[in-house]
């Protein structure tokens, strides 16, 4: 982290601040450099776990450890003992590589609808619905129906982002 630049802190649900190697709930910046607009304590739902100091580079600055995604992409599925939170990271372990123009996991009530915007050869959508369910299964998942749908273009929303996770609001 450029310390000279921006203080980062990452918090917890109450926003107090967490011990390094601990992932926040939410992240607070503050902009040390901005002359026209001051960003004191900006809050991002960026789920971030900061570590130690200093790297092979000779830097002395704090490092980030860890990125687990934003809030919003975060799902909460049934599970064995409650709900599991699924990051973002595990679509894009099996996702990335049979896509051609991108992914989106739609979290709906009958389970998780997944656009694939053109498939990479070798790739069927069957085969990467299999590795999305065992994924799932291995975090933890049940009871949680896989759909997979071949799409031209993804969905977009009214900003003409084209989000990788969209949850569902409210209780899954």
């Amino acid at each position: 982290m450029y310390e000279d630049l921006l203080i980062i802190e990452p918090v917890d649900q109450d926003g107090n601040p967490v011990p390094p190697h601990t992932t926040g709930a939410r992240l607070l910046v503050t902009v040390l450099f901005s002359r026209t607009l001051p960003l004191i304590r900006y809050e991002m739902s960026d789920t971030v776990k900061l570590g130690g100091r200093g790297c092979p580079c000779g830097r002395t600055f704090t490092l980030m450890e860890d990125i687990e995604g934003r809030i919003e992409d975060i799902l909460q599925l049934p599970g064995r003992t409650g709900a599991v939170t699924v990051h973002p990271i595990m679509f894009h372990h099996v996702l990335d590589q049979a896509a051609i123009a991108g992914w989106q996991v739609i979290q709906e009530p009958s389970g998780l609808r997944v656009l694939v915007a053109g498939l990479t050869p070798g790739n069927s959508l069957e085969g990467i619905r299999a590795g999305v369910a065992a994924a799932l299964s291995k975090a933890g998942v049940v009871q949680t129906r896989v759909d997979m749908h071949l799409v031209d273009r993804l969905e977009r929303t009214a900003l003409g982002k084209a989000p990788f996770v969209r949850r569902m609001q409210g209780p899954p």
